[in-house]
């Protein structure tokens, strides 16, 4: 990896983690070990159904979690790229 996709990586992980309930929402994902349900996810910090959504949007489009479907429920859980783990070992640094 040069440096320039270093630096990009490391941007791109601060701003996702600027927004505190992308922060609660990423460290809620890495914690549980399972797939969350966007209900469970407003549930557990305390936001509404469609904010959690909205900022879940913003993750998945940037590749650090992975949607799928389970009935009429999605689940989400952490991707295994490079900029999902440098949000993880963040997060992590911040414990």
């Amino acid at each position: 990896m040069d440096i320039y996709s270093y630096k990009s990586i490391s941007y791109t992980a601060l701003k996702i983690l600027s927004n505190s309930n992308r922060l609660a929402i990423m460290s809620l994902l890495f914690d549980a070990k399972k797939d969350l349900c966007v209900n469970e996810i407003a549930e557990a910090i305390g936001i509404s159904q469609s904010l959690a959504s909205h900022q879940l949007a913003y993750l998945e489009a940037r590749g650090v979690i992975e949607a799928h479907r389970m009935g009429q429920m999605i689940c989400y859980i952490p991707s295994a790229t490079p900029l999902s783990k440098k949000v993880a070992r963040v997060i992590e640094s911040l414990k």
